[in-house]
């Protein structure tokens, strides 16, 4: 992977290979995480269920995966990109990085799940550099995207560029968002490159949004929540345990509806905007391949960690796993355009949606009052027999032209029968 790139490697930071103990004095029997914690080891229910969703592929970003043999060779690219973003700034910008960094080391520690990030003890490596390394990469990378590079091997493979993607927003590799922004504006707030929210949004593919408040972000994984959730549904009072799915609800006259775009700018902006009105149940389209889980798992993960008490993204999960139980319902979703399947077969899909559900908690469910109207819907006996007949007398042209002509003439039949009957028995003069 770094076979053309290893001349390019220059010494990284003079005389600064030594590890630096920090003077960091937390007890861990008696440890509660600081209120800044926002990047967490997953838990081991969810773990169980899916270990690979939830460990880098290719690049490790943080404390918690660093020094994974596995992920040696992207080092070398953490290496060279280093190389690359010192030919774009001086030498007293990345003296002004290292003081920063070493001035919020404790900032950056206390965000991290104590558990883990204290495991390694900060002893056992340069913690300093690793934060430097792994910040200007993701900085050099997103500048690199921004100006369209295509000689960039991390560009050039759509497989790899995929990979990398996934690996950013794993909840467990993450970095404070707020030292990666303030580095990147001490190198270049008096630029004329866009800000580093807008280098994040268009890397992700995520919407520009202009009236978004990206305060408090905490990371690129909770920059993703943050967006989807907007659309969501506030939780309501309703409480409802049951919903039919997919086909029962199409058998039933529901009318399903895909929205959103799925062109080459495809972003999961409105993922989380269902509404059901008037019969029609409108649904985001979306795109499962085989990195779709490993996002939806991490995404939940952080959500039951840091935010139990609004599990929106975990409300949809519920939801989506309401309304596919079988094959049918994914076929039927298909032929709706609201799911693309790029993992070949109906029954992949299925299981992963059914699987996705595992070891998660919903203290509330945003689409109760939605659930509880599909369910009426579906009591409603007229609207099932309406939708029977129009399934089966006209569910396409020719079948219905056929019933609307028999029933004329059955009709022009009877009023014949009627009026010779009628004819029948007027006394004749």
């Amino acid at each position: 992977m770094a076979a053309n790139t290893d001349q390019e490697i220059a010494p990284l930071i003079e005389n600064n290979d030594q590890p630096q103990d920090l003077e960091i004095d937390i007890p861990k029997e008696d440890y509660e995480p600081a209120p800044e914690c926002c990047i967490y080891k997953v838990p081991s229910h969810f773990r169980e269920a899916n270990k690979k969703a939830y460990t880098p592929q290719l690049i490790s970003i943080g404390p918690i995966h660093h020094g994974d043999t596995n992920l040696a060779r992207m080092e070398r690219q953490k290496q060279r990109y280093y190389n690359k973003f010192c030919q774009r700034t001086s030498k007293k910008t990345l003296e002004e990085f290292k003081s920063f960094i070493k001035a919020h080391v404790s900032g950056i520690c206390r965000c991290y799940d104590i558990e883990f990030a204290f495991d390694h003890e900060l002893k056992g490596f340069n913690f300093e550099k690793m934060i430097l390394f792994d910040a200007i990469f993701i900085i050099e990378l997103f500048l690199r995207n921004f100006e369209e590079v295509n000689d960039d091997f991390l560009f050039s493979k759509v497989w790899l560029r995929a990979k990398l993607e996934t690996d950013l927003l794993l909840l467990e590799n993450q970095l404070p968002f707020f030292i990666l922004e303030a580095l990147y504006n001490l190198a270049f707030v008096a630029s004329n490159y866009p800000s580093f929210f807008y280098l994040t949004c268009l890397y992700l593919r995520l919407e520009q949004d202009q009236t978004f408040n990206k305060k408090g972000i905490k990371h690129f994984l909770d920059l993703t929540r943050s967006i989807l959730v907007r659309t969501c549904p506030s939780n309501s009072d309703e409480r409802t345990d049951r919903m039919y799915n997919a086909t029962k609800l199409h058998e039933a006259g529901v009318k399903f509806k895909a929205t959103g775009d799925v062109g080459d700018d495809y972003v999961l902006d409105d993922l989380l905007n269902v509404k059901f009105e008037e019969g029609v149940l409108q649904i985001p389209c979306f795109y499962v391949d085989y990195e779709t889980e490993t996002w939806f798992r991490n995404l939940m993960a952080f959500e039951q960690c840091h935010y139990p008490k609004v599990p929106c993204f975990c409300s949809y999960i519920v939801l989506l796993d309401h309304l596919v139980e079988t094959d049918k319902d994914v076929d039927l979703l298909i032929k709706k355009k609201i799911l693309i399947n790029e993992m070949g077969s109906s029954a992949a899909v299925t299981t992963m949606i059914n699987n996705l559900h595992t070891g998660v908690a919903s203290l509330s469910m945003c689409y109760d009052k939605l659930a509880k109207d599909l369910n009426e819907y579906y009591d409603n006996s007229w609207n099932r027999r309406c939708a029977t007949l129009n399934h089966v007398y006209f569910n396409n042209l020719w079948r219905g032209t056929a019933t609307v002509t028999a029933f004329i003439v059955v009709v022009l039949t009877l009023t014949q029968t009627v009026l010779a009957i009628l004819e029948r028995a007027m006394p004749t003069k």
